[in-house]
């Protein structure tokens, strides 16, 4: 999310955050400077804490904060009603222990924001980009020669086929986010620009991403031939030296894959080859756990069934 500066004479918001922790460190700054009598003591009294250092331990990152004193730390910090909600929203964002969890909550964080800054609404576009699985294909498809801006034949050429109102919709967003640009004739064309949110919503939204591309693969082995995909896997035993160099290669050759890429659109020719958009995807992650976290071992005479070491979909 927006980051804001502790130092700032600004209210601090909590729904310009995305770690609770770092709005209580920027609210502390702000009481310092407009309340003179704001200490960490005053604020255990207001607050009704025993410890008159736990506002800022848990700001430190020193003590956790559970979701039953959130009433107390609005009180103690003097928040209003709106202020509460949105700051018990953080909070259970922070905590959430799933996707679907964190998803929610930060849905529910960004309803409660009472600044519609141009910041903010960047922010939650670039959430939003990476969100919807369709808007990075689509930002794909200004590349392609016979591209046509118009949502229905977006719509259709993309697998599986996506509605003329959803296509608008991201290419509004690629706009506003400055991943597509419009050259001197008007036309959409893709831009160079990065786009980055705060870190933990910036994880969350490629997660998101990640989690619809992987669902697309799982539909392509039974919607598309064989000859035009290639889904494979391995299955192998590795170090951690191993596991790390394996990291490494393929990042390497998601670089060199971008090249390829570049120089071949540098130097095509008048006469532009035919094109798709493709998903192209790396995969390795533990399918077994530590010894201490393993189920127990197989009793003897039971059978366990080995997967074969490579496996071709």
């Amino acid at each position: 999310m927006v980051a804001m500066r502790e130092n700032t004479a600004e209210r601090p918001a909590p729904e310009s955050f995305d770690d609770y922790r770092a709005y209580l460190r920027a609210m502390i700054s702000f009481l310092k400077t407009t309340r003179p009598q704001f200490s960490y003591r005053y604020f255990s009294r207001m607050a009704g804490f025993s410890s008159p250092n736990f506002l800022k331990l848990v700001a430190e990152g020193k003590r956790n904060m559970s979701t039953r004193s959130i009433t107390k730390f609005a009180r103690g910090l003097g928040l209003d009603a709106q202020e509460a909600e949105a700051f018990e929203t953080l909070v259970l964002l922070s905590q959430a222990q799933t996707d679907e969890e964190r998803n929610r909550h930060y849905q529910r964080l960004r309803r409660h924001a009472r600044r519609h800054t141009s910041a903010a609404r960047l922010e939650e576009a670039q959430y939003r980009v990476y969100s919807l699985w369709y808007t990075l294909p689509i930002r794909e498809l200004l590349l392609h020669p016979d591209f046509v801006e118009d949502p229905v034949w977006i719509g259709r050429r993309l697998s599986p086929e996506v509605k003329p109102a959803e296509v608008r919709q991201a290419l509004g967003l690629l706009e506003e986010v400055g991943l597509a640009v419009r050259d001197e004739q008007g036309r959409l064309r893709p831009s160079t620009t990065r786009i980055s949110t705060g870190p933990k919503v910036q994880s969350l939204a490629v997660r998101n991403f990640h989690r619809s591309m992987l669902d697309l693969a799982s539909n392509a082995l039974e919607t598309t031939p064989r000859d035009q995909r290639d889904i494979t896997a391995l299955t192998l035993t590795l170090t951690q030296r191993q596991f790390d160099l394996v990291r490494s290669r393929i990042a390497q050759f998601r670089r060199e894959l971008l090249d390829l890429v570049d120089e071949d659109q540098k130097a095509e020719a008048v006469e532009p080859e035919p094109r798709e958009v493709f998903q192209v995807g790396f995969q390795v992650f533990p399918i077994t756990a530590p010894v201490a976290a393993a189920a127990p071992a197989p009793q003897p005479g039971l059978v366990s069934l080995v997967p074969p070491a490579s496996a071709d979909n």
